[in-house]
């Protein structure tokens, strides 16, 4: 192949630029006059081994790869040979990789890498499933594009991964190996739990800011890959909740059968992390500790308060509507009785004697208010001595409560400022109506009880509010008690004390789970000293024994390493 910025065209492809290079292949994007549809181009340059069998090889795997169709995947959208050299072609994404933002110092949202995770674990589960396994998972290889993340370079990794190690020890460096799993150093064959180690690795990164396995020296990167677990994640992100944390830890894990066994389960446990951040984040300010007694106490006497509330606001309604009614009653039938024996004086318009029953009723304090009008609603009488004789004018109505025939009943402001009840009856003689009355009751008397029975029924349901929030209150604290027992027997658990044992005996559910906690960590104790006991001796003068058999390269470079050491 000519010069590859001279390349015009790979294939039925006119190619317009060259968009990257690596230590193994050139990336194109190009045109397909076909569809015209802009597609990438990765041709694989000359290397030395590469023959027919290597390029079959590498031919199966892509079609393989090509029948992958997800949405977290970047599509294969055909292959060919340009000069002798093997290419494919897939979907143009011009976006930046992870590894673009991660030299970029950006720091990714927790929320964002749990995120890029789980989509990277369903792809990968998809691809596992379908046989695929893609041997070269990193940041490089993986493209974001807005809030979702798409897995590229499927179809290559394996036909080449099988030799990375040793081109890379003979100084032909197809990638970095630094995300390689165990046994794909070692050279074992591998299958999609190495693809998983290799997404710990990545996660990890995202997490900290560091790389999980990092050394200039090829071999003694090699031999961190297989010996040494990364520093705990805590000690560079302590924010990173402690589920996350685990969830690297197993993918890390040197021994495939110690990590998740599929995508789909490291997808579940990342969901729930997921679900677990967005339910803190919607009781955030409301995450702080606070102790058992406090909350029992708390809730209960706000249950039992908003419940008396409700309570309250219906016996006040009811009473207070049973009140008003008996009033009703009694000032319709004042107002008529009083209609009744002034029909006469009107219709006689005798208006002394109504105006002496009117002067008494209101010093025996009978009535509040009282007007009697003739049939032309002239004031013949009243409690206001300076309206008789003048043209009735109904006081501001705040409300009509009662219609009928015979009383009208509303609620009015006098011009004092008093609320009272209005009740306008007519005066008739033989059913001719020959003047009307308009009798008044003080609002105030209704009020005064009302507000007397709201305030009686507020103070018994604070006292009963206080009892219960008391009682709340002490029955945590017993319950508190067994629970810090509890605590600190785990506490000294976590701590390597498996002598310490709870004494306490109880004839209840605390007492049957501290007796299920002292027989869980007699089994860890004899489990831990069956193992001390079949545990070979350590030696101080090697390192510890590698996990994995190596690669005669990899276990010269060793070898030196580990000589050095005793030196």
């Amino acid at each position: 192949m000519a010069s590859s910025e001279s390349v015009t065209h790979i294939g039925r492809y006119e190619v317009e630029c060259l968009v990257g290079e690596g230590a193994s292949a050139w990336v194109y994007r190009a045109r397909d006059p076909q569809i015209g549809r802009t597609v990438a181009i990765k041709v694989l340059k000359k290397q030395s081994g590469v023959d027919q069998d290597y390029l079959d090889r590498f031919q199966r795997e892509v079609q393989s790869a090509g029948a992958l169709s997800h949405p977290n995947i970047v599509t294969i959208y055909d292959f060919g040979r340009a000069d002798g050299l093997p290419y494919m072609t897939m979907e143009f994404l011009d976006e930046k990789s992870l590894e673009d933002l991660l030299s970029s110092n950006t720091i990714l949202p927790l929320k964002r890498v749990i995120s890029m995770a789980l989509q990277l674990a369903r792809a990968l589960d998809y691809a596992h499933r379908r046989g695929v396994i893609h041997r070269d998972v990193k940041p490089a290889n993986i493209l974001l594009i807005g809030e979702s993340v798409k897995l590229t370079d499927f179809g290559i990794a394996r036909s080449v991964g099988g030799d990375d190690l040793q081109r890379t020890l003979a100084g032909t460096v197809l990638g970095t190996p630094r995300y390689m799993s165990p046994e794909q150093v070692a050279g074992y064959d591998v299958d999609g739990r190495s693809d998983l180690f290799s997404l710990g690795a990545v996660l990890y990164e995202s997490l900290t800011r560091r790389k999980a396995f990092d050394n200039d020296n090829v071999a003694r990167l090699m031999l961190q890959i297989m010996q040494q677990s990364p520093t705990p994640i805590a000690a560079h992100a302590p924010d990173v909740p402690t589920g996350v944390q685990r969830i690297v830890d197993k993918l890390l894990s040197k021994r495939p059968e110690h990590r998740y066994a599929t995508g789909a389960q490291l997808a579940l446990a990342l969901e729930r992390e997921l679900e677990a951040i967005e339910i803190r984040e919607e009781e955030a300010g409301r995450d702080k500790f606070v102790p058992l007694r406090v909350k029992l106490a708390a809730s209960s006497a706000g249950i039992l308060a908003a419940l008396f509330l409700l309570c309250m606001s219906v016996v006040y309604y009811v009473e207070s509507g049973i009140v008003k009614n008996q009033l009703f009653d009694a000032g319709t039938s004042l107002a008529k009785f009083v209609a009744v024996h002034s029909a006469v004086p009107v219709l006689d318009q005798d208006w002394v004697p109504l105006r002496l029953f009117v002067q008494d009723a209101q010093a025996r304090n009978s009535v509040d208010y009282l007007v009697v009008t003739d049939h032309g609603e002239k004031v013949q009488a009243s409690t206001e001595p300076n309206l008789i004789g003048k043209p009735f004018q109904l006081p501001r109505r705040t409300g009509l409560l009662v219609a009928n025939p015979d009383v009208n009943v509303s609620s009015v402001e006098l011009r004092d400022g008093r609320d009272i009840f209005l009740f306008d009856t007519p005066i008739l003689f033989h059913k001719i109506e020959v003047g009307r009355i308009f009798l008044g009751i003080d609002q105030a008397g209704v009020t005064h009880v009302l507000h007397a029975t709201l305030w009686l029924m507020a103070l018994l349901g604070l006292f009963s509010t206080l009892t219960v929030g008391s009682l709340s209150y002490l029955f945590a604290r017993f319950i508190a008690r067994p629970l810090r027992a509890l605590r600190r027997a785990l506490q000294d658990l976590g701590a390597g004390d498996f002598d310490r044992r709870i004494s306490d005996t109880r004839n209840d559910e605390f007492g049957a789970l501290f007796q299920t906690y002292n027989s869980a960590v007699e089994a860890i104790q004899q489990f831990v000293l069956r193992s001390d006991k079949c545990a070979a001796p350590e030696s101080r003068d090697l390192p510890p024994v590698v996990a994995f058999p190596v690669t005669e390269d990899v276990a010269a470079e060793v070898t030196l390493l580990v000589e050095g050491a005793r030196r």
